[in-house]
């Protein structure tokens, strides 16, 4: 039996098995009342029409680059075709994520997580004990000594990745879903130790392939940590190489089914309120079909996270300015607009002061390169230009004799206080207490009725 067919088939059984253990706790299933594109943004004045195109996009983009990962996985390390486990992989997490929600993708997640954290141990160990090369070049080469692009990632990684994250219904989905403010502190933290430590092997993995000269697979570098395991040989043992299949599949599980997640809520909670629960359970297998044949195309994952992460910080300043409590009434969505617009007018003429022409220079920002001024300068330039368009708009409605600042109008959905507290009535947003029974609303534990909706956060 060949290598490329037992990977396969324990990657599809591992993610058939995730599948049917979110299936059988899948009547149980929660339901948040605060959503993130209605009290986060349209409690505070903010055109909800941006900002659910800019988290729509980032979502989007994100899942793509999801499926497109675990097909170059299987395309250029294991020596298969990319098309049957995209599939799988879609499939499976479509059916749970319709049926369990919210509430079962968290659960998973959490399996998921552990589970590939141990596989990643143990190539952690693999690598330890046999990583042997014949020499280790020092100084380091240009490409992996300090240069310019590695002080440039150090500015543009920690913006790009903070503003993805403000624009992703997901890590939000999981804030209002948690049981109290210690709870939330305690997830988070435990979940950035197990962020760092997976990143920092799969990247130092990557790092030391190639140091020791070790052929790289792909161009861009994204199969580096593969290209360790093989050891500069045209392949690796075959259990090691089914134990990196197995990890990256499990971890591209989890981050599949909470992105379709978080689009469902988003397009559901915009188009789909108060409609049949069965809107967006078919949502969920829709939006996978256009991202799926986008993924096939073995587009650069680099690029793809670029263009999105670009956006969202062009878009990141202008938000967070608009949700500051004392700033309310002052910057509106005029401001919100106007400091868009001049975030990107400076990457427009960065781009153009690079590269000589305007074609250029934005094909540099948006798909070559995570260079530090294409995301410093929108922080900057968005920030000026909110608050100019503030200080203009004051003026003119003084002038005018209209109000200002601007009164707001809170939607019913905002039943929070201004620190982030629930009122008195609002609904419960904790996991636990919640129970569903198929056909039946959802209901908190002394019965109250709430939205039933999978996939949703309201």
């Amino acid at each position: 039996m060949s290598l490329v067919s037992v990977a396969y088939g324990l990657s599809i059984a591992t993610v058939v098995l995730f599948g049917l253990g979110a299936l059988v706790v899948a009547h149980r299933r929660q339901s948040i009342q605060k959503d993130t594109t209605e009290f986060f943004l349209t409690a505070r004045v903010i055109p909800m029409i941006i900002v659910t195109l800019v988290m729509l996009l980032n979502m989007f983009l994100a899942l793509c680059a999801e499926y497109t990962a675990i097909g170059n996985l299987f395309e250029q390390v294991i020596g298969g075709p990319r098309l049957p486990i995209i599939v799988i992989v879609a499939v499976v997490t479509s059916v749970y994520t319709a049926v369990g929600g919210l509430y079962v993708s968290i659960l998973t997640d959490v399996a998921q997580g552990v589970f590939g954290i141990l596989l990643l141990v143990i190539m952690a160990v693999y690598v330890a004990v046999t990583f042997r090369p014949e020499s280790l070049p020092t100084p380091l080469p240009e490409v992996l000594g300090p240069n310019y692009w590695g002080w440039a990632a150090c500015g543009a990684m920690p913006i790009s990745l903070t503003c993805a994250t403000i624009f992703s219904e997901g890590p939000w989905q999981r804030i209002w879903a948690s049981a109290d403010e210690k709870a939330l502190k305690r997830g988070s933290l435990w979940g950035a130790l197990g962020l760092v430590v997976v990143c920092f092997l799969f990247g130092f993995g990557g790092f030391l392939a190639m140091w020791a000269g070790y052929p790289i697979t792909d161009p861009y570098g994204t199969t580096g940590f593969f290209d360790l395991l093989k050891a500069g040989n045209e392949t690796a043992p075959a259990w090691i190489v089914i134990i990196a299949a197995l990890a990256v599949v499990t971890m591209n599980e989890g981050a599949v089914d909470t992105l379709q997640n978080a689009i469902v809520d988003t397009l559901a909670s915009r188009f789909f309120r108060g409609k049949s629960v069965w809107y967006p359970r078919v949502l969920v297998f829709l939006i996978n079909v256009p991202i799926v044949f986008v993924s096939l195309q073995g587009y650069n994952i680099i690029k793809l996270f670029l263009i999105g992460n670009l956006i969202c910080t062009i878009c990141a300043v202008p938000l967070l300015l608009g949700l500051v409590t004392r700033f309310e009434g002052f910057v509106t969505g005029w401001s919100m607009v106007t400091g868009i617009i001049t975030g990107f007018f400076s990457i427009f003429v960065f781009g153009y002061l690079k590269k000589d022409t305007l074609s250029a220079g934005l094909e540099y920002v948006f798909l070559e390169s995570y260079d530090w001024p294409s995301f410093v300068l929108p922080l900057v330039f968005s920030f000026i230009g909110a608050l100019l368009a503030a200080y203009v708009e004051s003026l003119i409605r003084k002038a005018c004799g209209f109000e200002y600042p601007v009164p707001m109008n809170f939607p019913p959905e905002a039943a929070g206080t201004e620190h982030g507290e629930e009122a008195p009535d609002s609904q419960k947003s904790s996991v636990r207490d919640l129970e569903f029974a198929p056909g039946k609303p959802l209901v908190d534990a002394p019965g109250k009725p709430l939205v039933d909706t999978p996939g949703s956060s309201r």
